[in-house]
């Protein structure tokens, strides 16, 4: 089993339904359900405070973000299934294009994968930036056209669970 917030496996060899348990990597409680899921008790250190530049929150089967550069603020609605969905295929390597080897061709882009989503506002594009050496980046193209950047790991940890 992994854990819904950062995507750590857990042993869960010795819990009961209902027992509480702690992710050691992200430091989330977490209760183990009757049906064998996982359930977020309460997010990691620091779980309720931004990240930077984008904040969100759910609305039933929605989740609102709204990216912030300076005065500048943009909000995007969509399904918190497909986001999520999204955000695991980006974990796994699983986009719809595949990395290039910047190695071969001299000059290019870094390596990367994308995931196109559908919003309240029109497409939206994530994009994981994979470049050795350099940070694991996800950038959020929005239906304007702007760009927002955060690190991979903690976007993705502060999204998960308010996808859940």
């Amino acid at each position: 089993m992994l854990c819904p917030v950062c995507g750590e496996p857990l042993d869960l060899e010795g819990y009961e339904a209902g027992d509480l348990l702690d992710c050691e990597a992200c430091g989330a409680v977490l209760r183990l359900l009757s049906d064998g899921t996982l359930e977020v008790v309460e997010g990691p250190e620091g779980g309720g405070e931004p990240l930077s530049g984008l904040r969100a929150y759910g609305e039933g089967e929605e989740v609102v973000l709204a990216f912030s550069q300076g005065a500048l603020e943009e909000e995007v609605r969509l399904l918190k299934a497909e986001l999520l969905e999204a955000l695991r295929r980006l974990e796994e390597g699983v986009g719809e294009e595949a990395p290039k080897e910047a190695e071969d061709e001299p000059n290019l882009e870094p390596d990367y994968l994308t995931v196109h989503l559908e919003s309240d506002q029109g497409p939206l594009v994530l994009r994981r930036i994979l470049f050795a050496g350099a940070p694991d980046v996800l950038e959020f193209t929005l239906p304007s056209g702007a760009l927002y950047q955060f690190p991979f790991r903690e976007a993705v940890r502060r999204l998960r669970p308010i996808l859940l």
